[in-house]
């Protein structure tokens, strides 16, 4: 059987998940500095927040249970979805243990808007890997 994944094992990021595609149930992954490689189930799409007149977006993830998907030091983290496409910056999480129960991140296509928006009209995505 041949194997999807790169010789070197290394999923190649590339392309945003569109805001329709951000569901519930679907499989995500991050590599994080507290946590390493972690995969989640992503929850539907969105919680809001208002921090300072300033709303955003939240995606929320959820641990394959009995795992922990985010930690303190994870912040900033990238998650993407198993064909490599980012989905969301990891911004926090909450939960009654040291780890996360839930996870948020802010999704990758609002983030982008909002940078496009606001004096860097060029900024894309156009990842460059060997």
């Amino acid at each position: 059987m041949q194997s999807c994944l790169p010789a070197d094992r290394l999923l190649r990021l590339g392309g945003i998940i569109p805001y329709e595609e951000l569901d519930g149930g679907q499989a995500v992954l991050k590599r994080g500095t507290a946590t390493g490689l972690t995969i989640g189930r992503a929850n539907s799409l969105c919680s809001y927040t208002n921090e300072h007149g300033t709303s955003t977006k939240e995606w929320s993830i959820l641990p394959y249970v009995p795992h922990v998907f985010a930690s303190e030091g994870d912040s900033g983290s990238i998650i993407a979805d198993i064909r490599g496409r980012i989905g969301g910056m990891l911004t926090g999480g909450t939960g009654k243990t040291k780890s996360s129960d839930i996870t948020y991140a802010t999704p990758f296509w609002w983030l982008l808007e909002r940078v496009q928006n606001n004096g860097f009209p060029k900024a894309n995505l156009n990842v460059v890997s060997k």
